[in-house]
């Protein structure tokens, strides 16, 4: 796993080349290997908060405590990640 510091030095580069091209680019393996594993990284963690976010607000919802915060609809939370 790649730390901080190489994926910023990594997102810098990838920036850099993008910025300078005027079509198509060239990415070595390895990094857009590294590029593919952050996000999956990143996807897996906000589906857990979501999930995480739903359970407290129904469970204050059942606590009489939300009554202005949002349940069912309207936040993005529930938005197309098939989780009920």
């Amino acid at each position: 796993m790649a730390t901080d510091r190489e994926l910023e030095a990594l997102k810098k580069r990838l920036r850099s080349k993008l910025r300078d091209a005027s079509g198509d680019i060239g990415i070595a393996a390895a990094d857009l290997q590294r590029v593919l594993d952050e996000l999956g990284r990143l996807m897996q963690s906000n589906d857990r908060l979501r999930r995480q976010n739903r359970r407290v607000r129904l469970k204050l919802q059942r606590a009489g405590i939300a009554d202005d915060v949002e349940v069912d609809g309207g936040g993005d939370d529930d938005a197309g990640d098939g989780a009920p």
